[in-house]
């Protein structure tokens, strides 16, 4: 005979003891919210002024609202000064959850908006410069040929290195996230090599491994690093002259493209017939990952940008596991260094 176990006093089956948050009486909060939505917009903006514009409001209206919610908190949040206003740390601290939770009501928004139609609403997609304008760019106008009601909101990465300070529904990354509650998968590889200008190899000649020191190499402070991955890239600039120092991908690549120097650029470059590849044995190769929250990838747009994602970088060769040249160039690997020379007169291989 089975002996049952007497009932747990306070189980989950005690559905009485187990109250919904609607169901307790009365509001917890006090009546600030609209105050908090307008102190995020100072927090967001380096004036009264500004922020009023972002709200579409008055200034007036704006510090109003900011004296009403530090008299209802009972702390100082926002110092106002002549140039412009700074938050104090007590203000830091609560614009950041309010930011946090400002992401939450835009999510659960596009949520409610997709039960009206299957693909719809706006997907965040945070993306660094170099992706966003040679990769992702130009290849939105496939995604609104099958989507067209779906928006592409494509912004500049905040960290490079944390999904959550982006606010965005899906992030291209170079550095791998492992949580629960993410995904992160892999999209494909970036292949950084050294790359200069058709006009840069006329005038200096071609460089090469033992005649480094006559040429000028431009640093990226992404490759700034003591890690071991950038040590060959960390011999040719000191070993070389030390022409620049750029922050900006896009002005990075600007330098290159432009003749300032030699470059540690990504393989897609390439497409542009004006860049050629040099042969100084320095190849980076960079895996791609495209992070989501996990419950997001659920959403009907959300899952159609992340596989639209995956198939842009899947089907271009230049983000392979291997390193190709784009634009019919892997025909001419073998055949690089005839290529150079092509390019470049003797006179100018042996520069004063």
């Amino acid at each position: 005979m089975t002996k049952t176990s007497p009932p747990i006093p306070f189980g989950s089956e005690r559905t009485d003891l187990d109250k919904s948050p609607l169901e307790i009486p009365g509001l917890l909060s006090r009546p600030i919210w609209r105050e908090l939505r307008t102190f995020l917009a100072v927090a967001k903006s380096p004036s009264f002024a500004q922020a009023a514009e972002l709200l579409g409001t008055s200034a007036p209206t704006v510090s109003r609202d900011v004296k009403r919610l530090q008299d209802q908190i009972g702390s100082q949040l926002v110092i106002s000064r002549f140039s412009g206003v700074t938050l104090t740390e007590t203000g830091r601290k609560l614009a950041m959850q309010i930011a946090d939770l400002d992401f939450q009501l835009f999510v659960y928004s596009n949520e409610l908006k997709e039960e009206a139609d299957a693909v719809t609403g706006r997907v965040v997609v945070s993306a660094t410069s170099g992706l966003a304008v040679a990769i992702v760019a130009p290849a939105v106008s496939r995604l609104s040929d099958n989507y067209p009601r779906l928006n592409l909101d494509i912004r500049e990465q905040v960290s490079l290195v944390s999904f959550e300070k982006n606010q965005a529904d899906l992030m291209i990354s170079l550095s791998p996230t492992s949580r629960a509650d993410i995904e992160c998968m892999q999209a494909g590889t970036l292949h950084l090599i050294p790359v200069a200008s058709s006009d840069y190899l006329r005038k200096y000649g071609i460089p090469l491994r033992n005649t480094g020191s006559r040429h000028a190499f431009l640093q990226c402070k992404y490759y700034d690093s003591d890690r071991e991955i950038w040590n060959g890239w960390r011999e040719l600039i000191n070993g070389g002259q030390h022409a620049h120092y750029c922050e900006n991908s896009l002005a990075y690549f600007a330098l290159v493209k432009n003749g300032a120097g030699i470059g540690l650029l990504g393989s897609y470059v390439l497409a542009d017939p004006e860049l050629v590849p040099l042969d100084l044995n320095v190849h980076v190769a960079l895996p791609i990952y495209l992070i989501s929250y996990a419950n997001r990838r659920q959403s009907k747009a959300v899952g159609a940008v992340y596989d639209w994602l995956i198939d842009v970088f899947g089907t271009n060769s230049s983000f392979g596991a291997g390193l190709t040249f784009p634009s019919g160039r892997s025909e001419q690997e073998e055949s690089l260094r005839e290529m150079l020379k092509t390019i470049s007169s003797p006179s100018a291989s042996q520069p004063d």
